[in-house]
This record gives C-alpha cells, structure tokens and sequence, in this order.
C-alpha cells in the first residue's frame, strides 16, 4: 500500500481569490499571502483607491494579476455589483474571504441606532450578503472565509456588546451555511483573531488591557497583550493570511463549518 501522504497542497495556482476590505492592514495580507501561493487576486476597497492600486501593483509583481474594485459591503447592491465585475473580469471566483469590518466601543447610554445600523451593516449584514453573492458566483469545490474576531466569546469587556454581537453572528453563520453550500461542495468557515498589530488595534489596544486607559501608548498596550498571549507575542496580519492560505488550499479541503479563534488571554 502507498503513502497516504500526497504533496503539500497549499498551492493556489490557477485560483481567483475575491478578498473584501483588502486595501490595508489584516485583509492586504491575507491578498498578499493568497497572491504568493499563486492565486490571482480582486482587491476590494471601499473610500482608499491609492492604498487598493498599491496591493494592485504588489500582487503583478508577484506575477499574478490583480484589480481594484470599489464597493460598499454594506449596500447589497454594491455587493451585487462587486461579484458581477469580479467574475466578469476573471470568468471565475475560486475563494472568498469576507475581511470588511470595523471595530465599535461605546457605552450603553450613548449607543444610537445609527450606530447600530452601520455596525451590523458592515460586520454581520454584509458578510451574509457576501456569502449569498458568492454561492452564486463561486466554482464547485471553492472555499468561504468570513471574518468574526475573539470578541465573539469574550466575557466582561465593557462598551463592545455592539461589535461582540455582530461577530458571534458570524460564527452562527458558518455553523448553518456548510450545509446550504452543499450542492456546490463549497466549504464555508471562519477566524476569530485575538488582538492582531494593524491600524485598527493602534487606537484599541488598551481597551483590553486591564488598568489601562486612553493615553496608554500603544506599544506599551501591545506588549501587555502579548505577555496574555500563550505564544508570548502579539498577532500580525501574516498570522492570519497564513491560516486564511490554508484554509483555502487543497490541504484544508476537510475543514468545513468551523472557525478558527486565536485566544489572547491565558
């Protein structure tokens, strides 16, 4: 009997690759990451074109192609629109990952319904809608990657019922669509990340350090969290893209309805 063992299947070539929010920090890396393994890349962006054409120009010099499209993940046209210019562009879809979001802390009494509203627009409606317009346009047998976060299942952390709500949303999602993406054999799962160093932690980092507060520097927050960490360390976005690789590859071809969270506190 041979070896069950075939050749690393972390290779993505001849794959296209939509990644949403992908014009800076977690999701450029995770474009980057899927682009280095071979996979042809739709950059999406919403308000920074310069910073989109970047991850553009990166990615061709990888060898691989790449656009640029600008869409609002919070309007279901525009992710429509998204969907239909990405497959027009390239004739396929192979993998999507769902990265838009944005973080929310504010307290009960000041939480308007306008910031609930763009909240849950962005971080949980849209991803549902990004995952409806990709089983229309993804090929059998392609990968969903959405993006839900730690605060998910945190206890006790004060001002963020808002986002945590909005991401334990998402991890209801991946636990029912595996089956709804069946006909397809399209396997639909999820990250949570803990604390990752990008510019979205730079301004709240220190919320989840006990003790500190506003004008803790953000180095001095972020070794605080790292001492938390088992690993010793603060995430990067590198992290992340390399689990989002796998799970987009052949070798995470098993791996189907589950979410992948990176505890940050021991």
């Amino acid at each position: 009997m041979g070896s069950i063992f075939a050749p690393t299947a972390l290779t993505l070539e001849g794959k296209v690759a939509l990644v949403t929010g992908s014009s800076r920090g977690i999701g450029r890396e995770i474009a980057l990451g899927l682009a280095i393994r071979g996979a042809d890349i739709i950059v999406n962006y919403f308000s920074n074109e310069a910073k989109a054409q970047e991850v553009v120009k990166t990615i061709k010099q990888l060898g691989r192609n790449s656009i640029a499209i600008r869409a609002d993940v919070s309007s279901y046209e525009s992710i429509q629109k998204l969907f239909h210019e990405a497959h027009a562009s390239f004739g396929k879809i192979d993998i999507v990952v769902s990265n838009s979001g944005i973080e929310h802390f504010e307290t009960i009494e000041k939480t308007t319904p306008e910031q609930f509203d763009q909240v849950f627009n962005i971080n949980t409606r849209g991803q549902f809608f990004v995952a409806q317009q990709a089983y229309q346009y993804i090929s059998p047998g392609g990968s969903i990657v959405l993006m839900s976060s730690i605060a998910a299942n945190l206890r006790g952390l004060a001002d963020h019922a808002l986002y945590s709500a909005s991401k334990a949303s998402i991890e209801a999602f991946v636990r029912s669509l595996p089956s709804d993406f069946a006909p397809k054999r399209v396997r639909v799962n999820a990250i949570a990340p803990g604390g990752i160093d990008s510019d979205m932690a730079v301004d709240n980092a220190w919320r989840y350090v006990p003790g500190a507060n506003e004008s803790t520097p953000y180095a001095e927050a972020k070794e605080a969290l790292g001492k938390m960490c088992p690993l010793g360390r603060f995430g990067l976005p590198t992290d992340v893209a390399k689990v989002v690789a796998f799970l987009s590859s052949d070798d995470g071809g098993w791996i189907n309805g589950e979410f992948n969270e990176s505890q940050e506190i021991t």
